[in-house]
């Protein structure tokens, strides 16, 4: 049976690597973005994809928030689903919100992934 993937669109081979840091590497694929025909862009980017569940999504919150080390920032995400559909949505964190990174990025998270947030913090 298939599971759901969430993605991470446009990361440098260095920054897919690192996320298996944070994330079992098991559960982790690459594919290489390809650059449309015609146009121009960055070379050598690849999106990742791991397996939704709990310990990935804290992974992933420690890896962002490691990433961006307290600086303002924005993050495509997509949600694969088992059919094949795909959400995408963009995780923000602004260095004057109130929520600290790894509280904002868990209620985003819950809200894209449907997960609930007392889960994913642990506290439930």
């Amino acid at each position: 049976m298939a599971e759901s993937k969430i993605r991470l669109p446009g990361l440098s081979r260095a920054d897919a690597l690192e996320l298996t840091e944070f994330v079992d590497r098991s559960v982790t694929s690459y594919e290489e973005e390809a650059v449309p025909e015609g146009e121009f862009g960055d070379l050598g980017l690849v999106t990742a994809g791991v397996l939704l569940s709990v310990p990935v999504l804290r992974g992933l919150i420690a890896y962002l928030a490691y990433r961006h080390r307290g600086k303002t920032f924005e993050q495509i995400i997509e949600i694969e689903r088992p059919d094949g559909s795909r959400v995408r949505t963009t995780v923000k964190w602004r260095d004057t919100s109130a929520d600290p990174v790894d509280v904002s990025l868990a209620k985003e998270l819950a809200s894209a992934t449907g997960i609930p947030y007392d889960k994913i913090v642990g506290s439930g």
